[in-house]
């Protein structure tokens, strides 16, 4: 058998449905535009503390509000803490940036079948 994927259930229902949009945003010449917005979607519905195998709740999926401004990540204050739980908390910044960055990664590919071909800035 086969490798199912990272994304199985709603997650996976959730990106088929998205792909309309990004094929707008190809069509449309704004394919990073229509890109962020789905993965910002994605990432109010399914948020990267939750583990993959867990499906959200149903309370939890009725409150999302895609009008709602993305809430910023906010950096450690050294001055509050002791050196131990600043690094602590910059290890664990790294980690969850490389959660975000694989599930995009992933995401992209089941949108598209393969990696996006963007530009980095």
């Amino acid at each position: 058998m086969g490798n199912p994927g990272l994304f199985l259930g709603s997650r996976f229902t959730f990106l088929m449905g998205e792909k309309a949009d990004y094929k707008a945003g190809v069509d449309g010449g704004h394919v990073a535009d229509a890109l962020a917005k789905i993965q910002s979607r994605y990432f109010r519905r399914y948020p990267v503390e939750l583990p993959l195998e867990q499906e959200p709740s149903s309370e939890f999926s009725n409150a999302v509000d895609d009008e709602k401004p993305d809430a910023e990540q906010p950096e450690p204050d050294r001055e509050k803490l002791t050196e131990a739980e600043y690094n602590a908390e910059v290890e664990w910044l790294k980690e969850y940036a490389n959660l975000i960055a694989v599930r995009k990664r992933v995401c992209c590919y089941c949108l598209f079948q393969r990696p996006p071909l963007l530009t980095q800035a």
